[in-house]
This record gives structure tokens, sequence and C-alpha cells, in this order.
């Protein structure tokens, strides 16, 4: 069983905290709309991802226990390789189709668990969005369980890539309405549905209350271009 549940419990709000204060303190944290969370129950969080200090920001404005998923090379490294698994961090290998982390994370919403997915896999480098993948549909259609999308602003100025410590700044976190979908109404075998639907979680991500990246590489003109394809019925 991969539910650690009662054993994570400790280290995870021991870390909570010592996060959420940074992020108070250091980055003046503002969380909007956080009501739209549930406090109990499976439930799915989709964040959008522009810098590593995306997975602090969000958990330290979630205020009920989150299990997240990383990158299995995080595991190997040697505090990491401890902490991540004793505060619930689900491993994904990526490349290898994730079905192994998607297994261990619908078990994980099944049993009552919020999971934090970052559909677009991995941090932008330029402040642009980036291309989502379908596994945070997938584990809604294994599971039946809504997801909320979030979005995370200020984070890339804080933390741009190749820096090794957040710089001081301003950093909000907005939680959206739940998306649901009806019971059998995701086919997973169906890609171009599973394409459509996460574009739409993707959309519902970036009508948040949010701005784009200060010092983002790409121009405003081409992030807006992106959100807007997040619309269109094109793949």
């Amino acid at each position: 069983m991969f539910d650690c549940a009662k054993r994570m419990r400790p280290w995870f709000w021991f870390g909570w905290r010592i996060i959420r204060n940074h992020m108070v303190i250091w980055h003046q944290l503002k969380v909007l709309d956080v009501h739209n969370l549930p406090l109990t129950g499976g439930v799915i969080v989709a964040s959008n991802h522009i810098s590593h200090l995306d997975p602090p920001a969000v958990g330290g404005a979630t205020p009920r226990l989150s299990r997240f998923v990383a990158k299995e090379e995080l595991f190997r490294q040697f505090f990491l390789s401890w902490y991540l698994p004793s505060v619930g961090v689900i491993p994904i290998k990526r490349g290898a189709g994730g079905r192994s982390m998607l297994e261990n994370a619908a078990e994980a919403v099944v049993n009552g668990d919020l999971v934090t997915m970052f559909p677009e896999g991995t941090r932008s480098r330029t402040g642009m969005p980036g291309k989502p993948h379908t596994g945070v549909i997938v584990l809604a259609a294994m599971t039946g369980a809504p997801i909320i999308p979030v979005r995370v602003s200020g984070t890339f100025d804080c933390m741009p890539p190749r820096s090794t410590f957040p710089r001081p700044g301003k950093v909000q976190v907005a939680f959206g309405e739940p998306i649901k979908w009806a019971p059998d109404e995701l086919d997973t075998d169906n890609r171009e549905q599973l394409f459509r639907e996460v574009k739409r979680v993707m959309a519902a991500i970036y009508k948040l209350p949010g701005w784009h990246p200060r010092h983002a590489k790409a121009s405003i003109e081409e992030i807006e271009e992106k959100i807007r394809s997040f619309s269109s019925d094109s793949p």
C-alpha cells in the first residue's frame, strides 16, 4: 500500500508551517478564493508551473494535507530521498507513461487525499505556458474526483531559471471553482477528448486572477496567444 497518511502527517505539517511562514514573510503570499477547495474528500489540484517555487507556493496556500507529484530524479538526492516519501510525495518517471504514478495517485485520491499536479509536467524556462499533458484528466477519470484549477503568479520573478535561492517579491495563489465530469463521461482511450479536457483545465487556470512574469523571456503577446490556444479547437 502506498498510502502513508498517518506516518507522513507530523512531518508534513512541520514542513508546511516552515514553508507557509517563508511564503508569507519573504513573498507576501496572497491567497484568493481558497473556499473553492474542498476541505475533505479526494480532490485533484491542477496548477500552472513557471518556477521551482510553485510547489512551496501552492502547498503553503493549501490549508489541508496535500500530496504532490514530483519527478523521480529528486528522490535520488540525499536529503530528499528521505524527506519526500515521508511527506507522501508521489514519484513519476518522466517519459515512461507514468502509469504506476497514476495508480498511486488514484489510490491516494480514492482514500480521500488531495493530490497536486502540474499538467505542464515541467516548469517554464521562458515564462511561456507549456504544452499540457493528459495525466491529470486520466486521474480524474480513474477516481471521479473534481479538479481545482490553481494559478500561481510571481514565482517566476522570485525564482527564475538557474537561480538557487528565491528572491523577495510578491506571490499570489488563486483557487478556481471545481471542474467536474459526470460518471463515465471521460474515456481514457479517447485521446482527442483527453487533450480537449486538459486544454479546458489550462484555460480555467489562466482565467483566474494573476499576472504574467514581469521578466519573462517570452513577450506578453506570445504568452497571451498561447493562453488563447487553450480555448481553441485545434490540437
